[in-house]
């Protein structure tokens, strides 16, 4: 695989991580649903079956204080519940949203497959649906997609792939750590606009174009895929806003299964160290190095985020938006450079 050009490095890398969690949301959810179903067929002998609350699993789009909420509603439930509300409470938890779907009549192949081609990684029984697929926005966002791969190759090849090779030339033969640093600042400027255009067009052809395609083929609803990330005051904000679907699975998959065991903070932190490892694998494939940049990039936004937050910057939204998009465009061509030449 390290022989592959990096393109086809990373299209098989994200494949592989994007089944991963797929098939972890899935495995997860179901075995939840499993556990519920035993535990209503057990209370058919009432003096040996467990009474305790129903637990209920948050759902995709379930926010982080109503993960909370529910938390301390269901710690604070008697345990010895009624038994028709116990009932009730583990029949519905085996019941879509819709109530379409009962669980285990969506253990299907045609279910899984269909799972598999929907826009998202969290599963669920059922999912909105749109009336029929429209033929002409599929053509449309296919199109887009070659398209955007096109400038895409043509960004890379012409205006970043020079400056990188040129550059290392010069480190090679730079004297001095002051010229070298030159070289290393003079490599980053003349990334700069090139780094934007291509993360704009990452972002743009994934979030937009391919999963809006699949969204056409399987008539999926949901297609709130991102929202205004470009308004970002701070990099948490910014975490939740440019790609929701993974926001979604590592909130309901990550926050809401570590919270009940550690506290708020902790339950954050590791949601980000296990994102900042899948970004720095990513990295890792693109430029064939492991050197934990693109990690301690991110694990670098906790700190700057609880320097936002304080009485003395909170509230200045012009001024965070600013130098958010400042070390948004600094950030992609300095790491770069750092996995590249360094």
């Amino acid at each position: 695989m390290l022989n592959w050009t990096w393109t086809a490095q990373v299209f098989f890398t994200l494949h592989a991580i994007v089944f991963l969690m797929k098939m972890h949301s899935y495995s997860f959810y179901n075995g939840h649903l499993s556990t519920t179903q035993h535990r209503l067929s057990a209370l058919d002998h009432p003096e040996t079956a467990s009474t305790a609350a129903a637990v209920r699993y948050p759902s995709s789009t379930t926010p982080l204080s109503e993960i909370e909420k529910k938390r301390n509603e269901q710690e604070a439930k008697d345990q010895k519940e009624d038994l028709t509300q116990l009932r009730d409470d583990l029949a519905l938890e085996l019941t879509s949203p819709l109530g379409r779907v009962t669980y285990p009549e969506n253990l299907t192949l045609y279910n899984y497959a269909d799972y598999i081609l929907c826009p998202t990684l969290c599963y669920e029984l059922e999912y909105p649906r749109t009336e029929k697929t429209q033929w002409m926005e599929l053509f449309w966002k296919t199109l887009a997609v070659f398209g955007c791969i096109f400038l895409l190759t043509i960004t890379s090849e012409e205006f970043i792939v020079p400056v990188l090779r040129e550059s290392a030339i010069r480190l090679e033969g730079a004297p001095f750590m002051t010229d070298k640093g030159l070289v290393f600042a003079e490599s980053i400027s003349m990334l700069l606009f090139p780094f934007m255009v291509t993360f704009l067009l990452v972002f743009l052809v994934i979030f937009e174009y391919v999963l809006g395609a699949f969204a056409e083929i399987t008539c999926f609803a949901d297609r709130h895929f991102y929202s205004d990330w470009w308004n970002s005051c701070d990099w948490l904000e910014f975490s939740r806003e440019w790609n929701i679907p993974v926001h979604h699975f590592l909130r309901r998959h990550v926050y809401g299964a570590t919270r009940p065991h550690v506290s708020r903070n902790v339950a954050t932190l590791i949601t980000f160290v296990i994102s900042a490892f899948g970004h720095e694998l990513v990295l890792g494939c693109i430029t064939k190095k492991l050197r934990g940049y693109g990690f301690l990039a991110q694990m670098l936004q906790l700190p700057f985020v609880a320097i936002q937050r304080t009485k003395f910057v909170r509230g200045r939204t012009l001024f965070n938006n600013v130098a958010f998009w400042i070390s948004m465009i600094l950030g992609p061509a300095m790491i770069c450079a750092l996995y590249v030449l360094v």
